[in-house]
């Protein structure tokens, strides 16, 4: 800044003292400084005595040579010449060359000399300067008898009472003084151009506070910016929240399907015939299976949305402390960082635009740009700052959002500069995570998605698995009920058959008493004895009722086995239908359970240990 205010002063005084060297550089006037003048004054007529002379010789030459070293110390230290100001104007001439004007006592005076010698550039004062030290040399140099005599008459031609190391030592002093002069209506004339003005004081804080008041709006800008970027960012955790909440909704209703699935297996206590492992135990086992790897998977994913979560976390910390940083700037200016935002994405967009109209259709490929449009400057240093200083000087009265952008729309980014690396890699952490953060979304909505349906899938399976199983319990019990039906039937048949052939045993064997009056006829009976009185006469109705009666007593035995068989079976028939019945209670009430519990709008006491 400092470097840019110089060149705006100088740049000011210049145009400030134009006019006034235009109008002094017709009065300008050279003071001719050669060494012809000690030269000239020492060659006076001289007519005194050698000793004289020679004191009066070196004293002259000691007197030139101090009047030329300070002379030559002049002449350095005024090596910059520049134009007479109208103060050295009608000065008297300190040479005596060529105007030396005699009185009428004839005595030479000093006259005033007028030398405007306009045309003489810097150059010809070099060979000036090597007179001057070839005069000075040769005055030091002892005088020739003849020399010290004109000397002696020069001097008594013009004054019999002055001496001419007085006289020069004099002169010397007019010259010095003479030199300064010009010297310093030099260092005036120079000063004219290159010092500051007196109003430096309130230009340069006028600039300063131009600067300040730029860069703060600047700094409003990139915290507006900041401050979205931190909007966003907590937009995202909460978004990540409300994810990792419906994660943990999904694990809870898999953690229920893990309950229901272990209270299914263990109300499955069926008896002892029924106790072998079906096609639904299988079904459940695999239920169990499956539900342990969704849960696993949706604990991962909700490990991992909290450690996008944290991540998110740090970045909106990092945001809100170089916010804040970046703000200290703007305490004292306008806080609508709204507008500001908008004005900065306006005047991106204009000059984006600006760029693709001036960009060739056929061009090379684009720079790399971060994921918020940003790129970085090669040299980050202060001459960077200081450049684009100059440059918001041009357009401070302009958008400040401007002087923020390149030509391509891109943000200028630097150490000293609004937009600094730091702010540009937390807007790229940003993005970056807020990408992650999307894509975990979009696979943790997909895995709830497939968890639930997966989940209902199993669930719907069993279920119709115990309904099929159930069906088919229904069936075998009815089945059962018939067979037991005919059993009891078989059995009654062989009931009344055994009775029959009981009661015919009986009749066939006889009366047990002469009281039994329903008895068939005794084998005794008259006719039979009357038949029996010749010899060979007898009849095998005794041996034929013994065997009768001994066959119908073995079928009553086989009779009486066939009636316990069917009761046996008929036992075990009844017993399957009672297990069945139990079992299809069971299955029952399992279906309906799992049904119940489907919504999983209940509480949960105890979790299943996994």
């Amino acid at each position: 800044m400092q470097a840019c205010l110089c060149l705006i002063i100088s740049s000011a005084n210049r145009e400030h003292t134009h006019t006034r060297v235009n109008e002094d550089k017709n009065e300008m006037y050279v003071v001719e400084r050669t060494a012809t003048t000690a030269t000239t004054t020492t060659t006076t007529t001289t007519t005194a005595a050698a000793a004289a002379a020679a004191t009066t010789a070196t004293t002259a030459a000691a007197a030139a040579a101090t009047t030329a070293a300070v002379v030559g110390k002049i002449d350095h230290m005024a090596n910059l010449q520049r134009p007479s100001t109208s103060c050295q104007m009608h000065r008297p001439s300190l040479t005596d060359e060529g105007n030396q004007v005699k009185n009428n006592n004839g005595k030479t005076l000093l006259s005033r000399s007028y030398t405007f010698d306009t045309i003489r550039s810097i150059k010809e004062q070099s060979p000036t300067k090597s007179m001057r030290a070839s005069t000075s040399a040769a005055d030091q140099q002892p005088s020739s008898p003849s020399q010290q005599q004109q000397q002696q008459g020069q001097r008594l031609g013009r004054s019999l009472l002055s001496n001419e190391n007085w006289r020069q030592e004099t002169m010397g002093d007019v010259r010095l003084n003479a030199k300064v002069i010009e010297q310093s209506d030099q260092n005036i004339l120079f000063g004219k151009g290159i010092d500051p003005l007196p109003h430096v004081r309130e230009m340069l804080a006028e600039l300063s506070n131009t600067e300040a008041f730029l860069y703060a709006r600047q700094c409003r800008v990139v915290v507006a910016k900041l401050r979205l970027c931190w909007t966003d960012v907590n937009e995202e955790i909460k978004s990540l929240l409300k994810h990792k909440e419906y994660t943990e909704a999904a694990i809870d209703h898999i953690r229920k399907d893990l309950i229901i699935n272990k209270e299914s297996v263990d109300m499955r206590k069926k008896p002892k015939r029924e106790s072998e492992p079906d096609g639904v135990d299988d079904i459940l086992a695999a239920e169990k299976y499956h539900l342990n790897s969704i849960k696993r998977i949706l604990e991962l994913t909700c490990k991992n949305v909290a450690d996008q979560m944290q991540k998110l976390d740090d970045v909106r910390q990092r945001v809100s402390k170089i916010g804040k940083e970046r703000s200290l700037v703007t305490e004292l200016i306008c806080q609508c960082l709204t507008s500001a935002s908008r004005a900065f994405e306006l005047t991106r967009a204009e000059k984006l635009e600006t760029a693709q109209s001036r960009r060739p259709p056929m061009t090379a490929p684009p720079r790399p740009t971060s994921a918020l449009g940003c790129r970085l400057v090669r040299s980050t240093n202060s001459s960077a700052r200081l450049g684009l200083s100059n440059s918001n000087l041009h357009t401070a009265t302009g958008k400040p959002e401007s002087t923020l952008l390149d030509e391509n729309g891109l943000p200028l980014v630097g150490h000293l500069l609004a937009f600094t690396p730091d702010v540009i890699q937390v807007f790229q952490d940003a993005a970056k995570l807020i990408e992650e953060s999307r894509e975990i979304k979009k696979q943790t909505i997909n895995q709830i998605k497939e968890a639930f349906n997966d989940a209902k899938a199993y669930s719907l399976t069993i279920n119709q698995s115990v309904a099929q199983k159930l069906a088919d319990i229904i069936t075998l019990a009815q089945h059962l009920t018939i067979s037991l039906g005919e059993n009891m039937l078989a059995q009654n048949r062989a009931q009344r058959w055994y009775d029959l052939t009981m009661s015919a045993q009986r009749a066939n064997a006889g009366p047990l008493s002469s009281s039994y009056l329903k008895i068939a006829e005794r084998l005794d009976r008259p006719l039979i004895r009357t038949f029996q009185q010749h010899p060979g006469n007898q009849m095998p109705e005794a041996q034929m009722n013994s065997k009768a009666t001994r066959n119908l007593q073995q079928s009553a035995d086989i009779s009486n086995k066939q009636m316990k068989t069917l009761k046996i079976v008929g036992q075990r028939l009844q017993g399957n239908l009672i297990d069945k019945e139990i079992a299809l209670d069971i299955d029952s009430h399992l279906l309906r359970r799992r049904r119940e519990r489907s919504n999983h709008k209940w509480g949960v006491t105890k979790y299943v240990h996994v």
